[in-house]
C-alpha cells in the first residue's frame, strides 16, 4: 500500500490531467464543489486530501466534459476513468499517528523523502561528503548522531537510529526500488566513527552493492569532471496509478534544516542531466567496488597499527 503522501500526488496529478484534458480551469472545478481554486490548486499539487462526494462530482464533471468534447468518446468518458479506482486512493490519503514513537524524531520536512523513498520505483542518488543514509550501518548511524562519541548519547539518539534503519528496509521489500548511487570518494574517506567504524561500513557497501538492485559507482579523485559535485541530491520515479497522469518525478535537495522537492519538468529534466553527467564520470560498478575494497583495506590497515601502538 502506498504511503498518504504518495496517493495524494497520485490522485492529485490524475485530477489535474483529467482537468486539463477537458480543457478546464481550476476556477471551472473549484464552482463544480463549491470552493475557492486555491482549494483545487492544492489537491492537485498533494497539500490537501478532498470528500468523497466532492471528489465523485469532480470526477463526474470532468468525464461529461470529455464525453461533449472528445470526438468518439463515450458520453460518460468511457473506462478510462475508474471513479472507484480514485476514491480507493482518496480512503489511504489522510492516516494519522504515522509518525508517533519514535519515528517522532524525524523532522517533519524529511518526512516526504522517506514516503517517496517507500514508494519509489526508481532512486538515483547522489552523495558527496558522507555515506548516504539508506546505506549506513548502525554504527555509522550512531556515530554521526553522537558527533563520534562527543555527545552522550540519549533517547533521541537511539530513536534516530531506529527510524534511520527502519527506513532503510525500503532495499529489501518484495517492490524493493532500482536504487543506483554515486557516491563521492570523499564520502568514502571521510571519517565517521574512526577507522573501524569505516572499515565495517564500507564493508557492508560492498555488500549491498553485489545485490541485484543496487548499483554502486564512485566518483573518484580523479574524475574526468567535477561538474555538480557540490551538490548531493536524489531523484525519485514512482509510477502513476492510472491511464491519464504520468509517473511521479521529484528530485530531493537536502540542506541542513529543509528540504527542496522538485518535481517542475524544466527542474527535473535539469537534474536527469547533471545525473547523466555524474554517472558517466563516476567508476563502472566493478571498479568502484573495487576502490571500496581497497580504502576499506586502507582503514583495516590503520586499525592494525593503532591496536598495535
Amino acid at each position: 500500500m502506498s504511503t498518504p503522501t504518495v496517493l495524494r500526488f497520485m490522485l492529485g496529478k490524475e485530477l489535474r490531467s483529467l482537468r486539463e484534458r477537458a480543457g478546464l480551469e481550476l476556477v471551472d472545478a473549484a464552482r463544480v464543489i463549491e470552493r475557492n481554486w486555491s482549494v483545487v490548486s492544492k489537491l492537485e499539487n498533494g497539500v490537501t486530501s478532498i470528500r468523497q462526494k466532492d471528489l465523485r462530482e469532480l470526477v463526474r464533471f470532468y468525464r461529461e466534459t470529455l464525453g461533449s468534447t472528445e470526438r468518439g468518446a463515450p458520453a460518460d468518458g468511457g473506462d478510462e476513468v475508474d471513479v472507484e479506482q480514485l476514491v480507493e486512493i482518496n480512503k489511504g490519503t489522510d492516516v494519522r499517528g504515522r509518525w508517533r514513537g519514535y519515528r517522532s524524531i524525524v523532522p517533519k520536512w524529511f518526512r516526504m523523502a522517506m514516503d517517496l523513498e517507500a514508494d519509489a520505483e526508481v532512486i538515483n542518488l547522489y552523495q558527496s561528503e558522507i555515506i548516504h543514509g539508506l546505506f549506513q550501518t548502525e554504527e555509522y548511524i550512531r556515530a554521526l548522531f553522537t558527533d563520534g562519541a562527543l555527545r552522550s548519547v540519549t533517547e533521541s539518539t537511539e530513536s534516530a537510529v531506529k527510524a534511520r534503519l527502519e527506513r532503510q528496509q525500503v532495499l529489501t521489500t518484495d517492490t524493493a526500488p532500482r536504487v543506483t548511487a554515486v557516491l563521492s570518494e570523499s564520502a568514502l574517506r571521510r571519517q565517521v566513527g574512526g577507522p573501524a567504524v569505516m572499515r565495517r561500513q564500507l564493508d557492508y557497501l560492498v555488500e549491498l552493492s553485489e545485490r541485484p538492485n543496487i548499483d554502486l559507482h564512485v566518483a573518484a579523485f580523479g574524475s574526468r569532471t567535477a561538474i555538480g559535485l557540490s551538490f548531493p541530491f536524489v531523484q525519485f520515479r514512482i509510477p502513476s496509478i492510472g491511464p491519464q497522469a504520468s509517473p511521479l518525478e521529484f528530485v530531493l535537495v537536502e540542506q541542513y534544516h529543509d528540504a527542496n522537492y522538485l518535481d517542475g519538468p524544466t527542474e527535473v529534466a535539469e537534474y536527469s542531466d547533471l545525473w547523466h553527467g555524474l554517472l558517466g564520470a563516476a567508476l563502472d560498478p566493478v571498479h568502484s567496488r573495487e576502490l571500496v575494497r581497497r580504502i576499506a583495506g586502507e582503514f583495516a590497515r590503520s586499525t592494525s597499527e593503532g591496536e598495535a601502538s
